[in-house]
């Protein structure tokens, strides 16, 4: 304890325990000043850092572009305008549908008016047209034409079959089945009979029955090879009391006529001519 002359008596009792003293404190500050300046300048170098990442991420990366309205468009016109907008192409499905034409764009992924990167590729869905097909009328028509418009409507040339006829000149369509406007699903079979041209006088290529001898009939085979693939496979079958034989089979030209004489036995005997598969005539005798 102290006094001091001419004033209060006072007591000084030291620092209290745990109070710094202020030297220390300078000491302290001095020695954080080097690492709050190292946390800045790192702070300061990932801030640059970033913006240099974004700055060349929005310099090196493709462009955004709007997917243009192409639903409706034919094929090649949607391929074109796309690839005006750096966007590629892929027919992803199609489809049949009843409104819009064989061809035609019905939908798009991503979807029009979409933002998109450049380069990003657009999956398209293209109709197939309706799946009906309505018959052409091809009758007194060459066979040649009446196939080109029967493919032309999406359908299908079924079984060729020929026969005589008094006016419509050989090569040419008698009838057809189904009628002409018919209304089918694509790729449906139309059966054309085809003409043979006029019937041939006594004495002509119409096939001839020959009297029996010992038990056995005998029948001349005079067949024309009609219009239609340029090499046909002809075979002749008969069946008689002992059944049922293959006595001819070959390849012939159109307009060729197949000369056979064919026998049997039996009270009746059955002579079958098949043209490229097809059962073109039948005779019994």
């Amino acid at each position: 304890m102290t006094h001091q002359p001419g004033g209060p008596s006072t007591y000084y009792r030291g620092p209290e325990r745990g109070t710094p003293s202020p030297p220390r404190l300078r000491r302290d500050a001095r020695a954080l000043g080097p690492q709050v300046l190292e946390f800045l300048l790192i702070l300061l170098f990932m801030i640059i850092a970033y913006n240099g990442v974004i700055w060349l991420w929005n310099r090196t990366s493709p462009k955004e572009v709007s997917i243009p309205r192409i639903v409706g468009f034919k094929q090649d016109e949607a391929l074109s305008v796309l690839k005006s907008a750096d966007l590629q192409t892929e027919v992803a499905a199609e489809k049949y549908d009843e409104k819009m034409p064989e061809g035609a764009v019905l939908a798009a992924d991503p979807a029009p008016g979409r933002l998109v990167k450049a380069g990003r590729v657009v999956r398209l869905t293209l109709s197939l047209g309706s799946r009906w097909s309505k018959v052409p009328d091809v009758q007194k028509m060459s066979v040649d034409r009446a196939r080109a418009l029967i493919r032309t409507a999406k359908l299908a040339v079924g079984r060729e079959s020929a026969k005589y006829h008094p006016t419509i000149p050989i090569g040419y369509v008698i009838t057809q089945q189904p009628a002409p406007s018919t209304r089918l699903p694509r790729n449906s079979e139309i059966a054309l009979i085809v003409s043979r041209g006029s019937e041939p006088r006594e004495g002509g290529e119409e096939g001839t029955t020959l009297p029996a001898t010992n038990g056995k009939r005998s029948y001349d085979v005079a067949f024309v090879i009609p219009p239609g693939p340029s090499l046909q496979e002809v075979r002749i079958v008969v069946t008689d009391q002992n059944g049922e034989h293959e006595v001819y089979r070959g390849s012939h030209q159109v307009g060729e006529t197949v000369r056979k004489r064919v026998r049997g036995e039996g009270p009746e005997v059955m002579v079958q001519i098949f043209d490229s598969g097809f059962l073109a005539e039948q005779h019994t005798f």
